[in-house]
């Protein structure tokens, strides 16, 4: 098996190896959760601009966005772990854009090979879909002023559980507590979406993009 972790949003081209998408604070949690309160389905969308007409064709979607940690005025909802926790999305075919992974979704997706949305969320399901791939590519989105450390956290941890090494989850669960990361959400007023992003395994399923969805795969 070979693993690499790979810098999305400077990385230029992208192969076919299996990509693993990973946006811990927090697209990347946000989206499970979603799936696990119900959501049938997430449409990743590019921009402000689109997710509004997508959404005057289909008034019965949702709308969920952020740009640059803001919420969007006039959507459904954030990118907010910790609000999304406590909704009700049964059913619902929710719309999504954010600044960082599904900036980094729209550039991988150019480029063979399964994707999958991957956090602390669905972990261990996520690592049982893929752990028999041959070239697996963890895909961190980071941010466009600088690195995010919670990222590579969880990708190294991902990576050496998948390169066959036991790994203690809350060990890294609290590096990301003490990373810069997590400051800079408690600077953004969003203190409460830490703690969220760390549920290790709410939702047993892997999410997968596939033809323009985002979707759970689930055991039948």
């Amino acid at each position: 098996m070979n693993v690499n972790i790979i810098d999305g949003r400077r990385e230029k081209k992208f192969d076919d190896s299996t990509k693993i998408l990973v946006d811990i604070f927090r697209a990347t949690t946000t989206i499970p959760l979603m799936i696990f309160k119900g959501a049938a389905s997430i449409i990743p969308v590019r921009t402000v601009t689109d997710t509004r007409k997508m959404k005057s064709k289909n008034p019965d979607f949702l709308t969920s966005g952020e740009r640059y940690g803001i919420r969007i005025p006039g959507f459904n909802y954030g990118n907010s772990p910790s609000v999304i926790m406590n909704s009700d999305l049964s059913g619902k075919t929710l719309l999504f854009t954010s600044t960082n992974g599904i900036k980094v979704l729209f550039k991988i997706i150019e480029y063979p090979g399964d994707i999958y949305i991957s956090s602390f969320i669905n972990f261990s399901a996520t690592y049982n879909r893929v752990k028999d791939r041959e070239n697996i590519s963890i895909i961190v989105s980071n941010r466009p002023d600088g690195i995010s450390d919670e990222d590579y956290i969880y990708a190294s941890m991902l990576k050496s559980r998948l390169e066959g090494n036991d790994v203690n989850v809350q060990d890294y669960c609290n590096q990301i507590r003490e990373s810069h990361g997590s400051k800079r959400l408690k600077i953004m007023g969003a203190g409460a979406d830490i703690e969220s992003s760390l549920q290790v395994d709410l939702y047993k399923n892997p999410v997968i993009y596939r033809d323009g969805v985002i979707m759970p795969l689930i055991k039948k």
